[in-house]
């Protein structure tokens, strides 16, 4: 059996462990620390408005919209950019431009020869594109200035929250050679116990 697993015919899911989860603290240590900011009832009132969206309406590609995407990343290589979550970097998506777009800015993004040719599959014209592109790029143009985190909470703040994290992802990674350790272990006393 364990012969056909091995085998090209059969494919295992991906073997996750620990060492792998260090971009997942890492996210999530920048988002605990980013600003949550709920808007105002005129600011929720203009939104639609504003991106020139009716409700349900992915902002890129005029789809249905399942999903907000930030339009500032809030996290670039494990650290918090400073931008929030609030609604001026909030757009609705649709979760194929969600997935397009990743972190990627928006600009670069939405006029690449790549994602050009993707809405012109959703159905989109080199008008509706360029119109899109404007609407938004005004939207996004009011985005608050990104938060200077360090400056705001001092060094010896900020110098220990990237201590933790630093911490917490040494911990992950020595735990996996223990939890390596103990697999070895398992599987060897199940292929003892299969002969």
């Amino acid at each position: 059996v364990l012969l056909y697993m091995m085998n090209k015919k059969f494919k295992l899911p991906t073997k996750s462990d620990l060492k792998s989860r260090a971009s997942t603290i890492s996210n999530a240590f920048a988002i605990a620390i980013t600003p949550y900011i709920y808007p105002s009832e005129e600011e929720i009132s203009n939104f639609l408005t504003e991106l020139c969206l009716k409700q349900g309406q992915c902002a890129y590609c005029l789809g249905k919209a399942n999903a907000m995407d930030h339009v500032k990343p809030l996290v670039k290589n494990g650290l918090p950019t400073g931008y929030k979550t609030e609604i001026r970097n909030l757009v609705p998506c649709c979760s194929a431009c969600n997935s397009a777009k990743g972190a990627q800015d928006f600009a670069t993004w939405y006029k690449s020869a790549k994602n050009v040719a993707r809405l012109h599959l959703e159905g989109l014209t080199d008008t509706q594109i360029e119109e899109r592109f404007e609407v938004i790029s005004r939207y996004i143009d009011k985005i608050p200035q990104p938060i200077d985190y360090k400056t705001m909470l001092g060094d010896d703040m900020w110098n220990e929250y990237l201590h933790r994290k630093e911490e917490m992802i040494s911990l992950l990674k020595e735990n996996q050679v223990f939890c390596n350790k103990l697999n070895s272990i398992i599987k060897q006393k199940i292929d003892t116990e299969s002969k």
